[in-house]
């Protein structure tokens, strides 16, 4: 493959933390990545997702080779090339057989949020864009049939949540010591620390300090109807385009509300992700799991 290519890509999971740590990494001068954030060009996505608001990942989606690599020609003189497109972990054995034949030297950078919490971020996400109008619960329910109607993986939110399983897939494509794995609790408590580890592992300053601050902001509206309306007449969007970026940020944080998932809802899932944790904890005994509380259940 060119040499400009991609030399690391953070490869999910979705809704933990990979679009702040993408604009992060933006700003250290010996990296490089190209605006267009999730190409996941490496698992042979089709742009021909159908749930309502998917169109605009179907835009994002890289499909050509050539025009893939054309990303990273503006940073073909910094050390460190990559991309995020956090719907890679999702998709384990594709991504493994691509790097396996074309990139067996690429580092992952792997961000895992509690799957309870990542689910219901997924949720929030959706709501605050206006695109999910049934309640939790019911998302829930309709899952498997969204997807077998083509629906983003975003819609996805109790599979986008089996690490264990995507991480053992990938692991037989992948040695070990190329996988960086971190936890969006650590992101949370420190951003710096968890900044100095990564630049390590992608062998770049790590002197180097960004302004850490936070994108992609989940949250439930007070008003769900209201806000749809808002939706339509793209408020929001403009909103971002026209305010300060920490002005936007404040305004977004102020205005949706992050309660829990609710009960039972939340033990249900709990139930369903325990076992795929212990295996992500055989996995990775490195890692301190315990704040998510598995190991009680």
């Amino acid at each position: 493959m060119s040499g400009s290519g991609p030399t690391f890509i953070i490869v999910g999971a979705a809704k933990s933390g990979t679009t702040a740590l993408y604009r992060w990494l933006q700003q250290h001068p010996q990296v490089f990545l190209p605006e267009n954030k999730q190409p996941h060009t490496l698992v042979g996505l089709r742009p021909d997702f159908r749930g309502p608001g998917d169109d605009a990942l179907n835009r994002d989606i890289v499909t050509d080779p050539q025009r893939y690599l054309a990303l990273f020609v503006p940073g073909r003189d910094r050390p460190a090339r990559g991309e995020a497109s956090p719907f890679y972990l999702f998709y384990p054995e594709q991504l493994g057989r691509t790097l396996a034949q074309a990139y067996p030297e690429m580092r992952l950078i792997v961000l895992l949020r509690e799957p309870v919490s990542r689910a219901w971020a997924g949720y929030l996400h959706l709501v605050r864009d206006g695109r999910e109008a049934e309640p939790f619960e019911r998302a829930l329910e309709l899952e498997e049939e969204r997807a077998r109607q083509g629906w983003e993986p975003l819609w996805s939110h109790r599979r986008l949540g089996l690490y264990g399983g995507q991480l053992q897939a990938l692991l037989r494509y992948v040695p070990r010591e190329r996988i960086g794995l971190w936890l969006y609790d650590e992101m949370v408590a420190d951003p710096a620390g968890l900044y100095t580890e990564v630049c390590r592992f992608l062998g770049v300053d790590d002197r180097f300090v960004p302004r850490f601050t936070h994108h992609n902001t989940g949250g439930a509206p007070p008003n769900a109807a209201l806000h749809r309306a808002l939706v339509a007449l793209r408020v929001p969007h403009l909103a971002k385009r026209l305010l300060p970026e920490g002005l936007a940020q404040w305004v977004v944080a102020h205005y949706l509300t992050r309660r829990p998932p609710p009960e039972p809802a939340a033990s249900a899932l709990r139930a369903f992700f325990a076992q795929d944790q212990a295996l992500l904890r055989r996995l990775f005994p490195d890692k301190d799991f315990r704040r998510w509380g598995y190991e009680r259940g």
